[in-house]
């Protein structure tokens, strides 16, 4: 018998839960997140289950609290599809396991049994090494921000199984690469990869490009057409701007997806085809739902694995790697010899707000090359609307004030300026400790000890 303690802000499922596993011979005690911290403080546990998102003490709270005591002790983590990114950290910080909520007992019962070490217990699928894996699979897949890190994380994590992706984020951000970074971690790597723009078919054509279609189909049709979706039939399909597709497609295309057949226009028998499917958009599906203007039950089939691409104004740390990059590659290609940036010129590039994001970093890279031919691109080289239009990502909060003739308190004040930014960016990630922790430039495990801190002084 395993004494089991299971953390769970939702008290029915947290019950429910523990009934199952007192069924299966485990000793089960409950707790939510800041009763579940005091109850590892207390006692010794052989393995801890906890859910990722809990108010005030979340799992990651937990996973910091069994490391501190006991760090030997097992830790498997729950939480919701769409939190898979987390999850990924998770097991990146020594979680043992992760559990997709609803969470089937018979997988908690596996989970529990590889845990513990016992006879017949399934093998635990560690997720891999995001960086190895990039060096493996994807070296064009740039970038060390933790906002794109998290992003590698997933996609290294998913790229071996046949789930449907739904790649998002604004325009010249990546998504293709993102595309091709799963499909060149996957089985089916060799196999057909088939990129297919939604919103540069012509409507009336979409269904005879995507299935295809038979001799004499339709006005036109001379000779019998093979379609997208077979073309890459044992590979995968890239449905790039999948939001532009027109509601009688969606239907269609929700039928492929379910059964795995196509019917050619002008065809009378179905075709069963393996393709797995990779969409991408960057419009917000979600909305698009709401106003139904997309289906939600395509919306659900393709959101298996939703990956958001950042936009590069959200990872300023990558830009040198990326104008690296960009002027080794155009260097090459032009016959030049641009020695890099100067720190000015450099400062100015991650000032600016990139609204065309990648692909306008690329294209600026471009014409700063050509033009300057060799030595270093200055500030006075950039254009003039990179020069004068700085995001103020680095503006105070408040002004900074002189120094009073008779001093003052030094600690205080930078106390307080510390106070204030912790909690805006935990405000604007909606308590996320990770993600405020990367807006901050803090390491997660620091933020978490500044908050202990500052509730212990508070207390007192």
């Amino acid at each position: 018998m395993a004494k089991v303690l299971l953390c769970d802000d939702e008290e029915a499922l947290c019950r429910g839960m523990a009934r199952l596993l007192r069924s299966v011979a485990h000793e089960v005690v409950t707790a939510d997140g800041p009763g579940g911290r005091d109850r590892i403080a207390r006692e010794s546990f052989d393995v801890v289950v906890t859910d990722l998102r809990m108010p005030i003490v979340d799992g990651f709270d937990i996973l910091d609290a069994v490391r501190a005591k006991s760090p030997s002790t097992p830790v498997i983590v729950m939480s919701g599809s769409a939190e898979v990114p987390d999850a990924v950290r998770a097991m990146r910080s020594g979680a043992r396991d992760f559990l997709v909520k609803p969470v089937d007992l018979k997988c908690l019962e596996e989970a529990l049994a590889a845990a513990l070490g016992l006879p017949g217990a399934v093998p635990v699928a560690v997720p891999p090494d995001p960086i190895a894996w990039r060096d493996r699979h994807a070296p064009w897949l740039l970038g060390n921000d933790p906002t794109m890190l998290s992003v590698l994380s997933l996609v290294a994590q998913v790229a071996d199984t046949n789930c449907t992706v739904l790649i998002t984020g604004e325009s010249g951000t990546g998504k293709e690469l993102v595309a091709r970074s799963l499909v060149a971690g996957s089985p089916r790597a060799r196999k057909p990869f088939v990129a297919v723009n939604c919103a540069a078919i012509p409507s009336g054509l979409v269904e005879s490009e995507l299935f295809g279609h038979a001799k004499g189909a339709f006005t036109g049709a001379t000779t019998a057409r093979t379609g997208r979706f077979a073309e890459a039939d044992g590979g995968t399909i890239l449905l790039d701007e999948i939001g532009e597709m027109e509601p009688v497609m969606q239907t269609k295309l929700l039928r492929l997806i379910q059964d795995g057949v196509l019917r050619p226009v002008g065809e009378d028998v179905d075709q069963c085809i393996d393709v797995r499917i990779l969409a991408a958009t960057n419009r917000k599906l979600d909305s698009d739902v709401a106003s139904g203007r997309f289906r939600a039950d395509l919306f659900w089939r393709l959101n298996v694995i939703p990956v958001e691409v950042p936009p590069l104004r959200h990872r300023p740390t990558d830009i040198p790697l990326l104008c690296e990059h960009f002027i080794r590659r155009f260097n090459d290609k032009n016959h030049r010899s641009v020695t890099g940036l100067t720190p000015e010129a450099l400062t100015a590039l991650k000032q600016y707000n990139w609204p065309g994001n990648i692909r306008e970093l690329e294209n600026t890279i471009e014409r700063l090359v050509v033009l300057k031919v060799s030595g270093p691109i200055g500030l006075a080289d950039l254009p003039s609307h990179v020069r004068q239009s700085p995001t103020g990502r680095v503006t105070p909060l408040t002004p900074i004030p002189d120094l009073p003739t008779d001093g003052t308190d030094l600690r205080a004040i930078l106390e307080s300026v510390e106070d204030r930014m912790i909690s805006e960016a935990l405000e604007r990630t909606g308590g996320n400790k990770n993600r405020a922790a990367e807006l901050l430039g803090l390491n997660r495990t620091t933020l978490v000890e500044k908050l202990r801190r500052k509730r212990a002084t508070t207390a007192s």
